[in-house]
């Protein structure tokens, strides 16, 4: 079983044992995966901009993403499209060490402008059903698509029924929380998203 620290696989051995037993205890492997390294997102870079000429860029203009050695301190790992259709966001692995010095800067130079970053949490989140652990490319094809408002599912006579998290919901009734359902399951606020949100920082060696 995959944990995120010492204190979840604590929390998971004791709901075992408390519908279980020790004997049921002992036949799991607790495992914490390798810390991941940090990720800034860059926004608004110009589309025709591609992965190496964004490296070069931005090793040109940022004293800070180089070491002693004149090594980068970064990997340029993706792009994501931006609303503007010209422009794209793009992922960034950074050097745990250096990791707080650069997101602590207003933003990164690159050619005549200085652009806005900020961290980048990839949390696993289907559109479709709305549930965490998987994307919409990976949903089961025999999943609807669900209301993000009542978590119901939208088919063309729906209506919405009213503001019901479902994965606060779920939370409450799996994990004995008491989340607020108040909301919709995209609710920046939402508890569930910023447990799961926690979960991937607790997972990140921010070189602490």
């Amino acid at each position: 079983m995959v944990a995120a620290s010492h204190g979840d696989i604590m929390i998971v051995k004791g709901l075992i044992e408390e519908y279980g037993d020790k004997e049921t205890v002992d036949g799991f492997d607790f495992v914490i995966p390798n810390r991941r390294s940090p990720q800034l997102i860059i926004y608004n870079v110009d589309g025709e901009v591609d992965q190496e000429q964004l490296k070069a860029g931005l090793l040109a203009k940022n004293i800070t993403l180089a070491d002693s050695a004149n090594k980068p301190c970064f990997k340029v790992e993706f792009s994501i499209p931006a609303r503007n259709s010209l422009k794209k966001h793009w992922v960034l692995s950074i050097d745990p060490k250096k990791f707080i010095e650069i997101k602590n800067k207003e933003g990164l130079y690159f050619q005549f402008s200085c652009l806005r970053t900020s961290e980048f949490i990839s949390i696993r989140f289907c559109k479709r059903c709305f549930a965490y652990g998987h994307t919409t490319k990976n949903c089961d094809p025999k999943n609807e698509q669900k209301c993000d408002r009542c978590g119901n599912t939208k088919g063309n006579n729906h209506k919405c029924s009213g503001l019901r998290c479902i994965n606060c919901s779920e939370s409450n009734s799996k994990f004995r929380k008491n989340f607020n359902t108040n909301h919709g399951c995209l609710d920046p606020d939402c508890k569930t998203y910023l447990m799961h949100k926690e979960i991937i920082m607790n997972r990140t060696d921010y070189g602490l």
